[in-house]
């Protein structure tokens, strides 16, 4: 536990932001897949092509999603290591 101490908020937070990840894709995966669908089968009556679209919209969307909590994470990452290397331990 020596390891953590004085940075375990810090770690705690980025263990946080990395495992929001999977939650992220499948979610917007799904919120896609039930948008197209529910436009599909009761507003256009389309079926399958809007589902398939919001659904490949939905995984861009999570994909998306996934690169922007990984950047996030690497960002805060490189402050953490930043301020390990200084001796520093300043809080944003």
């Amino acid at each position: 536990m020596a390891f953590f101490k004085g940075q375990r908020p810090e770690y705690i937070r980025l263990l946080a932001m990395a495992s929001s990840m999977g939650i992220s894709i499948v979610l917007a995966t799904v919120i896609g897949l039930g948008v197209g669908y529910y436009l599909d089968n009761h507003v256009f009556g389309t079926s399958p092509w809007l589902t398939l679209i919001f659904l490949i919209l939905g995984i861009i969307a999570g994909f998306r999603n996934i690169y922007i909590i990984g950047k996030r994470a690497q960002e805060r990452e490189n402050k953490l290591d930043k301020r390990n290397s200084t001796g520093t331990a300043s809080k944003d």
